[in-house]
């Protein structure tokens, strides 16, 4: 059973490095009552630079974004998995690629769930809700 079921409010990061798609996802956490702590970063760099400090809490929930630059979505989640602050974390993909194919890889690949860009402003939420309640999530748009 994963730690987000028994959570009435989460602890979210988002990895995405574009612009636009950061905003969406802010601006879609940041009025969700469920979501307690919402943090972005653009890169698996940055997101690993940003759990050195130790204020950081561990996270429950990380929408991470398969087509980052450098190192994608798939190199990143098994980073992800052994992290101490991230091992415990729910990791659903998004991505703009939502053929069967993508996401067949996606779900080989060990993800807990998909979510399809561009992002829809009335299901976001009940998705997220979804989620939180241990439901796996592979919707395409």
């Amino acid at each position: 059973m994963s730690l987000i079921q028994k959570m009435t409010k989460a602890f979210v990061l988002i990895v995405e490095d574009n612009i636009d798609n950061m905003l969406v996802l802010t601006e879609l956490l940041n009025v969700m009552p469920e979501v307690r702590y919402c943090n972005v970063r653009p890169s698996g760099r940055q997101l690993f630079a940003f759990l050195e400090n130790d204020a950081v809490p561990a996270i429950n929930l990380i929408l991470l974004d398969i087509n980052l630059p450098r190192e994608n979505g798939y190199v990143l989640l098994p980073k992800i998995r052994v992290h101490p602050k991230l091992c415990n974390a729910l990791v659903i993909a998004v991505s703009a690629q939502t053929g069967p194919q993508e996401v067949a890889k996606i779900r080989a690949a060990g993800f807990d769930g998909f979510l399809a860009k561009p992002l829809h402003f009335q299901r976001f939420p009940e998705q997220l809700r979804r989620i939180m309640n241990g439901e796996q999530i592979w919707e395409g748009a």
